[in-house]
């Protein structure tokens, strides 16, 4: 049975920031709730490189769903270059947390704050965190950060779960105008997910680490608009 716990917005209302809202007018989240049950549901993305613009527009959604500390974000959009004269071209990549299958940053936490809960998703409990940092350093991807608001607690992507409860995709996905972000159910695949989980060639981030994870890319073409 997934331990009840709370989340990060659930800490948020049941004390740390209860002063500092008081004093500076500093808004509270959503009302606390458990960590929801998902069933055997095994939440995911796909990133379609081809249809990314770079801009933005996840990212900005992204911030104002989860009010990250002040030039730290939970996803962004790298920019490089493909291809070389005449045919180079500007890429974007999004990235994120990984939710990785087994994630390096869970067994190196002393106080066991972050683990996996149901849908596959890796969470992080304010309660327990203590700030040390150490699954920060553990994490190849670069998507953990402390929070220097509130005793460097660890902040990163946990797929909005906040939306989740409700039925909702991730803020960044529903924000996509190309739609290069394709929410889906890897044990239930429907839709668009479905098809490109069917179609095959999805990479991981940095496949060369060999870590399997809930966050696919499907790789640029080499020729065409991506359209």
């Amino acid at each position: 049975m997934m331990e009840k716990s709370q989340t990060r917005r659930a800490f948020f209302k049941n004390g740390l920031l209860v002063g500092m809202a008081a004093a500076g007018g500093l808004a509270l989240p959503k009302e606390a709730e458990s960590f929801p049950s998902f069933g055997k549901a095994r939440f995911g993305m796909i990133i379609d490189l081809n249809r990314c613009t770079g801009c933005n527009s996840c990212v900005i959604a992204c911030k104002l769903q989860n009010r990250t500390v002040d030039h730290r974000f939970n996803t962004v959009v790298e920019q490089g270059e493909a291809g070389s004269y005449p045919e180079a071209r500007i890429v974007f990549t999004p990235v994120l947390c990984n939710q990785c299958e087994e994630p390096p940053c869970v067994p190196v936490c002393p106080q066991k704050a972050t683990y996996k809960i149901a849908g596959g998703i890796v969470a992080t409990d304010w309660n327990r965190c203590t700030g040390e940092g150490d699954c920060v350093t553990a994490c190849p991807y670069g998507a953990r950060f402390l929070d220097p608001r509130f005793s460097n607690r660890v902040d990163k992507c946990d797929f909005c779960l906040d939306r989740l409860r409700q039925g909702l995709a991730p803020a960044c996905v529903e924000s996509c105008p190309p739609r290069a972000r394709i929410w889906g159910d890897f044990s239930a695949p429907s839709g668009e997910f479905a098809r490109l989980l069917s179609e095959g060639g999805l990479k991981p981030r940095k496949p060369e680490l060999g870590i399997k994870t809930n966050v696919l890319y499907k790789p640029l073409r080499e020729t065409g608009d991506g359209r």
